[in-house]
């Protein structure tokens, strides 16, 4: 391969990995916000059945930066 191709392939793989991570980050947030909208709706549950006012705990989510393929 010759160094021009070599660059062109680097740039169309950044190209396409920016694009993923755009779409992943997207749907981070409407993943958090439904989350968000979760959690309100168990607090609202708890009001109305009259629970004391407790904080509703939410799963430890852990994210690692492992490979992507």
């Amino acid at each position: 391969m010759t160094p021009d191709k070599i660059k062109e392939s680097f740039e169309e793989q950044l190209k396409n990995t920016n694009e993923q991570i755009q779409k992943l980050q997207s749907e981070i947030a409407r993943l958090n916000e439904y989350r968000t909208k979760l959690v309100g709706g168990l607090e609202t549950l708890q009001l109305l059945d009259g629970e004391e006012s407790e904080e509703v705990t939410e799963p430890e989510v852990e994210v690692t930066g492992g490979d992507l393929e």
